[in-house]
């Protein structure tokens, strides 16, 4: 049977999640426990700091193999789009076939509050233990506070853009009778999200050390916040977010463009300048835990890769499932433009595919792959491009000075322009006319340089196409996603993508979103 998902965390989810399991025999089984309780845990730096990395390590979910083509959680944020297409049968593509029993949206949803869950406990414990807890190192008390508010923000974030509606969760749920909360209204998650964002920028350190590589940092804050601001304020239609985006970007400091586009890409170029907020992935140790298998939805043991097979069809047997460029995506780059050759390739098995290779390209040191396409190269799930590119829409939609604007979409250009795998600058793409008067003109601009400098990135188009519907700026229902799918079918409410069925039935304050 079953089980309501906040229901059960209420019972055993930091548990779970804190602290590793061995496997268990007939010699051992009925032992008493001699580990940590959660009377006996947070109570130290050492201990506080385990339960931050569990936060992190939930990130890793939404981009691990698990085994099955219909399972892995990127499609819930790509295939949507006009950049990528499959001959699948993924219901995210075409839409018509979403419902609540949907099996990659239920697990999206489990592991969102998985992550709130973990973030939740943690600041509950921060509250009650840390003036003790922190006696060694009393900084520590203000950063992992800050990190726990970031990543509920940025699931927060992941939920407004998957399902719109889902329940706002602020505190730990310690009581069945709270374990039923309602749906979210309007952008309340994304409210809660800048909350969150604005008191972490002024938690958080300006930089770790190389030991602690990888963990976000002021800027990542700032960044996601002002983001989330644009977001709002685009289907809000509120020029104060604009505004307070701008602050929010301004505030970033110390961090550039890579020199070259493809640096993002590269296994060896980490956590670089450009880098915001990364997902560390790791390979497997040998006789560790298969993080890839399908049964593994609560693994805390094992290292935890990302997977790439979507692109490259590992493994084999995937076959159709492969996702491809779409003719729009094709369409959309001038020709000559560099960043075409760090995205995208003619399908090297003669087929008239156009494949992926962002994060896999063969013959650069891009691609540290594993078995069946399972790597330890970084997603960047956000990178300075991004928030230029944002503070640039920004300027423009606050009726802002254009040629600044313009000038930030120059920048990016003049990058591509010098990514040119010849190592000879390209004359493509060309600077745009900084005398530019036409506002809308303008935005348009910056949507087609964010498609093209984060094509199959992140759900950064899906994203920015769903908002752009609910604002009323575009109309998907006519929109050419230049699917491979026939009976792809947009109708308005499926910018709000079905809650789980079985959360539905069982929880009766949570409503299921209109047209499902």
């Amino acid at each position: 049977m079953k089980i309501n998902i906040l229901k059960i965390l209420v019972i055993s989810l930091m548990l779970l999640l804190v602290f590793p399991f061995t496997s268990c025999d007939e010699s051992t089984i009925d032992l008493n426990p001699t580990g940590d309780t959660e009377a006996t845990f947070y109570n130290n730096e050492r201990q506080m700091t385990m339960a931050v990395m569990g936060i992190y390590q939930k990130v890793g979910f939404f981009y691990r193999f698990r085994n099955n083509q219909n399972t892995f959680q990127q499609s819930v944020w790509l295939i949507p789009s006009d950049d990528l297409t499959t001959q699948a049968s993924h219901a995210m593509e075409y839409f018509i076939a979403l419902t609540g029993q949907t099996g990659q949206l239920n697990d999206f949803y489990m592991y969102c509050y998985q992550l709130i869950a973990r973030s939740n406990t943690l600041l509950e414990k921060i509250e009650e233990n840390g003036d003790f807890a922190y006696q060694s190192e009393p900084e520590l008390k203000a950063h992992h506070r800050g990190e726990a508010l970031f990543l509920r923000a940025w699931a927060y974030y992941l939920l407004w853009n998957t399902y719109g509606t889902a329940p706002l969760v602020t505190e730990r749920i310690t009581d069945l009778a709270d374990a039923y909360p309602p749906n979210s209204k309007d952008t309340e998650l994304l409210d809660q999200a800048i909350i969150d964002l604005q008191e972490a920028s002024n938690l958080l350190p300006a930089s770790w050390n190389a030991a602690n590589r990888g963990r976000v940092t002021k800027n990542s804050a700032h960044a996601l916040c002002g983001k989330i601001l644009v977001f709002r304020g685009t289907v809000k239609k509120a020029n104060a977010d604009f505004v307070a985006a701008i602050n929010e970007f301004n505030a970033i400091s110390g961090v550039s463009l890579m020199p070259n586009y493809g640096d993002n890409f590269d296994y060896t170029k980490e956590d670089n300048a450009e880098s915001l907020f990364e997902y560390h992935a790791n390979e497997q140790s040998s006789n560790n835990n298969n993080a890839g298998l399908d049964n593994d939805g609560f693994a805390v043991v094992g290292d935890v890769s990302a997977w790439y097979g979507m692109f490259t069809q590992k493994p084999t047997w995937i076959g159709t499932a492969v996702y491809s460029a779409t003719q729009s995506l094709i369409d959309a780059y001038e020709p000559g433009d560099p960043r075409w050759d760090y995205t995208l390739t003619p399908d090297a098995k003669g087929t008239d595919l156009i494949n992926v290779v962002k994060y896999t390209r063969d013959g650069m040191p891009t691609f540290n792959k594993q078995n069946n396409e399972q790597s330890k190269n970084n997603p960047r799930i956000l990178r300075y491009a991004d928030v230029l590119l944002l503070k640039a829409e920004a300027i423009v939609r606050s009726g802002g000075n254009l040629s600044e604007a313009i000038a930030i979409l120059n920048q990016i250009r003049e990058r591509a322009r010098k990514s040119d795998v010849s190592g000879t600058e390209s004359p493509v793409p060309a600077d745009l006319d900084l005398n530019e008067t036409d506002a809308a003109k303008v935005l348009e601009w910056v949507f087609q340089e964010r498609r093209i400098e984060l094509a199959c990135e992140e759900g950064h188009r899906w994203y920015d196409l769903r908002r752009r519907h609910i604002a009323g700026e575009i109309d998907l229902k006519n929109w050419d996603f230049s699917s491979k799918r026939v009976d792809l079918k947009f109708e308005d409410h499926h910018v709000y993508f079905p809650l789980p069925e079985q959360e539905v039935i069982e929880s009766p304050n949570l409503n299921q979103n209109p047209g499902y």
